[in-house]
This record gives C-alpha cells, sequence and structure tokens, in this order.
C-alpha cells in the first residue's frame, strides 16, 4: 500500500461506494411515493419496471466488460505507475462501474421525479410559448410589423379590384428603416461629391484607375521581357542589337569571325541556315546549342534578354556581304513580308 497511484484509485473507489449508497437512499425514498402513486396509475408502474430492467442490463454489460479487461491484462504482464496490469485494471474496472451505476441512479432518480412534479413538465411548456410570445412581440415590432389574421377584418380598406382587396398592413420596419438610411447615404454622397469636393467623382475615379492600370501594365511587361523564350521572343529596337554586337564580339567570333563571314562556324550573314533563319530559330540555336556540331549552349551564360540581343544582331548581320565570307551552308531561307 506505499503506491500513491493504487492509495488513490481505492479512495475514489470508496468514495464512489459512499456516493452510490446515498444516491440508492433518496432512490428508496423516492420509489416508495412512485409506488404509492402508481397504484392509480398503471402507466407510471410500466416506466419503472422498463427502467430497473434497463439499469440491471447496463449494470451487467459493465460487469462483462469488466471482466474481460482483466482476463487480458493477466495476459500481458505490464505496469501502470508501479501497479501490476491486472492490480491496475481491476480498480479501473471497478471505478468504471462505480461511476456507471452513479450515472443510472442519478438518472432514475430524475425520472421518478418528474413523475412526482409534474408541474416541471409545465414549466417547459410555458417557456417554450415565453419563448414564442417573444419571437412575435420581435417580429411584430421589428420585422414584419402585420397584423395578425383574427384582426384583419379591422385594417380591411374599401378597395376592391375583381375580387381583390387591399390590406391597410404597416411596411416592414427592417425595409422602412432601410430605406431612410439610403436618404442618408445620399444626402452625405450629395455632401462629399458635390459641395464638399473630398472625393472622386466617378470620371476623375476612372482616370485615376486608368493611370494606375498603365502603371501595372508597364511594370508586367518591364518583368515579362526577363521571361522571353523561343516562343514569344522577338527582335530588339536598335540600343538591344547595339548590346547583341558586345556580347556577340565577346562570345562568337571565336567561330564566326568578327563580322560573322564564318570560320569554324557558318556564315551568318547570308541566306542559308543549318537551323532555321528566323529569330526564334536563332535565339533556340544560342540557348539550347547543338553540341554534335560544335555550337554549344549558352542559356547559363546570358539572360534571356541578353539572348535576344544576341540574337537580334545576328539576325541584323543579313546582307552585309563582308570579304572573305564563307560558302553558305544549310537550306535556303527568306524572311517572310507581310503584305496589304
Amino acid at each position: 500500500m506505499s503506491n500513491y497511484l493504487e492509495i488513490l484509485m481505492i479512495m475514489v473507489a470508496l468514495v464512489l461506494v459512499i456516493v452510490i449508497w446515498s444516491l440508492s437512499s433518496v432512490l428508496a425514498m423516492i420509489a416508495k411515493k412512485v409506488v404509492e402513486f402508481s397504484k392509480t396509475n398503471k402507466k407510471v408502474m410500466m416506466i419503472i419496471v422498463v427502467a430497473f430492467g434497463t439499469m440491471f442490463a447496463n449494470q451487467a454489460m459493465a460487469q462483462t466488460d469488466a471482466a474481460i479487461s482483466d482476463s487480458t491484462a493477466a495476459k500481458v504482464p505490464t505496469f501502470y505507475g508501479g501497479l501490476s496490469g491486472t492490480t491496475f485494471w481491476t480498480l479501473s474496472s471497478v471505478i468504471a462501474l462505480e461511476l456507471l451505476i452513479v450515472l443510472l441512479l442519478v438518472i432514475f432518480i430524475r425520472n421518478l421525479w418528474n413523475v412526482l412534479n409534474p408541474v416541471q413538465v409545465i414549466d417547459k411548456k410555458m417557456s417554450k410559448s415565453w419563448i414564442i410570445k417573444t419571437w412575435d412581440t420581435l417580429d411584430k415590432k421589428f420585422f414584419t410589423k402585420a397584423a395578425p389574421i383574427e384582426q384583419e377584418a379591422d385594417i380591411l380598406l374599401d378597395h376592391d379590384y375583381d375580387g381583390i382587396k387591399e390590406l391597410d398592413n404597416a411596411l416592414p420596419p427592417w425595409w422602412k428603416y432601410g430605406f431612410y438610411i439610403t436618404i442618408l447615404v445620399a444626402v452625405f454622397y450629395l455632401l462629399k461629391f458635390e459641395v464638399w469636393h473630398t472625393g472622386q467623382n466617378p470620371t476623375e475615379e476612372y482616370s485615376t484607375e486608368m493611370v494606375e492600370a498603365k502603371i501595372q501594365t508597364d511594370a508586367y511587361l518591364a518583368s515579362a521581357k526577363e521571361n522571353v523564350d523561343e516562343k514569344s521572343v522577338t527582335m530588339t529596337d536598335g540600343a538591344g542589337i547595339a548590346t547583341g554586337k558586345l556580347l556577340f564580339a565577346k562570345t562568337c567570333v571565336a567561330c564566326h569571325l568578327s563580322n560573322g563571314e564564318g570560320s569554324v562556324g557558318p556564315n551568318l550573314t547570308d541566306d542559308y541556315w543549318i537551323h532555321g533563319g528566323t529569330i526564334n530559330d536563332v535565339f533556340k540555336t544560342l540557348k539550347y546549342g547543338y553540341p554534335d556540331k560544335g555550337m554549344q549552349s549558352w542559356q547559363t551564360t546570358y539572360s534571356p534578354v541578353q539572348l535576344q540581343q544576341l540574337a537580334s544582331y545576328v539576325k541584323s548581320l543579313k546582307g552585309t556581304n563582308p570579304p572573305n565570307a564563307k560558302a553558305p551552308q544549310g537550306d535556303l531561307f527568306q524572311d517572310s513580308v507581310a503584305t496589304n
């Protein structure tokens, strides 16, 4: 008995025994009165029999569960808080069973008390009717404010349209107050935009939004330039071509010479191309390369914008006819010219 967990569980079990004994005394006292009352009402006796049967069935089921848990615990030599599995689960089952008995006794006492005191049921009905009455009051004052059906004859107007008559019901308060609010908003709107001029009218607001949209569009286009690829690439302007010339002199002269006339690599100034002559094809060639033919990939060296500038400069070399140009290689290519 030196284990604190074991002492605690035993104390809880003893306290529950005292609680059960107290509830049983209360139940026995109430049961006597119910039995006397049931002699004149057979339905009450039937309710008592069913309730007792349910309680005893639950107790039997709890005892069965406790036995199962004990047998299971006995098979596994485990310890909980210093207690053996058998001791721990035995005490736990006893406490669980006692709690179940307490619950059943409380429920049974409450049911018997309701039998002896039907006034409580009447109180519940009264509380429900109070809720309904409160809702009806709020509904009449704030929501519909309509006259009840019993009083419609008092508010019936003389108007008669093909047998259709009109009631002089008041407007729903929520609708009426909402209309008042719109009037206040309209007055405030008039003062703000037409008298005080502290806000933008629709035309000014539209102009402001267009300016903001232009700023956002420019920012998007500026960032989109960095997202250029072989499908979206286009020829750059003169400044971009000039930058591409510097990149060409730094990177491509070893194979294509300074004027693009070609050496190890093909001539870039004629109308013949090995891998296609569109700006898209040239960009793709620069980006991915053709290692099997000696053309390396430059996508890890230059950004997409720099590749676009370099491809635009290569395209601008067409027709420059430098001296000592290399013989044509590849297929003849002609840029398509738009016609109206």
